[in-house]
């Protein structure tokens, strides 16, 4: 999920670190903005897919960081048969909201209802699940690219590239499509030795494994009935590849709407991170507030359909050295380690969840 916007009250110049896809270089750009904290915004959807359905709520703070999380808030999900479904906080994710046991219908029209703690009332603008997500395969390859860092230094780092074979979706209209990469790994913290030898839960890492990209397709500019080598991921090799790593490419069609706001997203952050992570502007989607109008919030909440290819590596299929894990017991001093192998939680995206498929 996945897995953006936001920040300052006074305009100033933010320095973004942006992927160019034909080099893969790490380029600074400069943005002025003109962002207020406070500002509530909104990521979800509503999809086919069991597992995909969520809403993600944060507030923007005044300074250059990720939103609070917004909590115990009441999230429903409304269809146009007059149906409500309510959605639980995630356990783990504060101001992440799930549905159990839910599917969302092609053809059908949903939107949501926010009520915070507050009492303040938001919802979105109506949209119905496009009748198709075509069909996609994958594959992989292994290659070096030169990355430039912030300080300009360039170094050559291994990458694995990912790709997709798509079969795009026969519908009445054109077909709007997005793609994007999670990936699941395993973290195991350290395990110091204990009386009772114990050993400490591992976490488990889900999360947007090429943030930085927005791949979109516009049936109206290009008409296709498939696409053939499309890349729509690439993420550098490091110490995660040390145990079962997993890769989901999820095929998504958007309304023409959704498709607008994504596009926008893709000009404005000059694809900068996800939904939650600062931005370049602000980029008003389809929430509003029901009693106040007036007020901008951040964020969308899309009605898609979606189909999905997954595949797993393990060390032995990467055919470049995979960085030593620092997580390892040797008897070195207790502050030598790595926050992430004291406390695996403390790793953005990580919970003691385990994937139904991992």
């Amino acid at each position: 999920m996945t897995h953006n916007y936001f920040t300052i009250i006074r305009k100033h110049t933010v320095k973004i670190a942006s992927v160019i896809l034909v080099s893969s270089c790490l380029s600074p750009i400069d943005f002025p903005t003109d962002n207020l904290g406070n500002r509530l915004v909104v990521s979800g959807q509503v999809s086919p897919l069991a597992d995909q359905n969520y809403v993600q709520l944060g507030r923007t703070a005044d300074t250059d960081r990720l939103p609070f999380p917004v909590s115990r808030a009441l999230v429903q999900l409304f269809d146009n048969f007059g149906n409500v479904y309510s959605y639980k906080e995630d356990e783990f994710n504060p101001g992440v909201y799930l549905l159990d046991d839910f599917s969302g219908v092609a053809a059908t029209t949903y939107f949501i209802r926010i009520e915070t703690a507050e009492g303040e009332m938001y919802e979105s603008n109506p949209e119905a699940i496009p009748e198709s997500a075509g069909q996609i395969t994958t594959y992989f390859d292994f290659q070096r690219e030169e990355v430039t860092d912030l300080e300009g230094i360039i170094t050559s780092q291994p990458f694995i590239r990912i790709y997709s074979n798509s079969i795009l979706p026969s519908l009445s209209g054109d077909a709007f499509i997005k793609w994007n990469v999670d990936e699941a790994f395993l973290l195991s913290p350290t395990d110091f030795p204990d009386p009772f030898s114990s050993v400490p839960p591992a976490c488990y890492i889900v999360q947007n494994a090429d943030p930085q990209r927005i791949t979109l397709f516009n049936g109206e500019e290009v008409k296709a009935e498939s696409v053939e080598g499309f890349l729509v991921g690439s993420r550098i090799v490091d110490w995660s590849f040390h145990e079962r790593h997993y890769f989901t490419i999820y095929q998504t069609s958007l309304t023409k709407d959704a498709y607008e706001y994504w596009r926008k997203v893709n000009i404005a952050a000059n694809q900068v991170g996800s939904i939650f992570d600062t931005p370049p502007a602000e980029i008003i989607g389809n929430i509003r507030n029901v009693n106040q109008p007036a007020e901008k919030v951040l964020g969308y909440f899309q009605a898609c359909n979606q189909t999905f290819n997954r595949f797993f590596l393990v060390k032995a299929d990467v055919p470049f050295p995979v960085p030593a894990s620092t997580c390892t017991f040797d008897n070195r001093n207790y502050l030598d380690y790595q926050m992430r192998c004291l406390d695996c939680l403390s790793l953005r995206n990580s919970s003691y969840r385990r994937p139904d498929w991992f």
